[in-house]
């Protein structure tokens, strides 16, 4: 009696938790939208804070703290990606998000480039190296707009 009880409670279980997976994967535009803009405002809000005063230090020269502070932003931007890669895509826009979180992921990589480039010494070598991350940051924010996302759009950094 006692075997049966339980395969029944698992089954009732079961039955009660599938609508909730079948509802998460069933993500529109729309919920996606609110469930991403509070993690981009939160790191939005972080990356302004780390890369206050860059074009400053740059045109005065000091290096080795822009370089910290592009390094900085990019550990900043691996956190953000971490945090928006377990949310569902909305249905019908999963090779979206996947492009979106690869041109990311490609910024994230150059700001880190340009962070040691500065940190060397190598200005020429970070301005080029901070087009192409402008760049990559472009083309996320061209696939972000079919999301109508607001707070993780990229910006100027530096």
């Amino acid at each position: 009696m006692r075997g049966k009880l339980g395969i029944l409670a698992a089954v009732v279980e079961l039955l009660a938790v599938a609508p909730l997976a079948h509802a998460e994967g069933d993500q529109t535009r729309e919920t996606y939208t609110q469930r991403i803009e509070p993690i981009c405002k939160q790191n939005r809000i972080a990356n302004e804070r780390i890369m206050a005063g860059a074009q400053r230090r740059i045109k005065r020269k000091q290096f080795g703290t822009v370089g910290k502070q592009f390094i900085r932003v990019s550990g900043s931007f691996a956190g953000l990606i971490r945090r928006l890669r377990p949310v569902a895509p909305p249905l019908g826009y999963e090779r979206a998000v996947a492009r979106w979180l690869k041109f990311m992921r490609l910024a994230k990589a150059r700001l880190r480039i340009v962070g040691k480039a500065y940190r060397q010494g190598k200005d020429i070598k970070a301005a080029h190296v901070s087009i192409l991350a402008e760049r990559a940051g472009i083309s996320a924010n061209n696939i972000s707009i079919a999301f109508k996302v607001r707070e993780c759009r990229f910006g100027r950094l530096g």
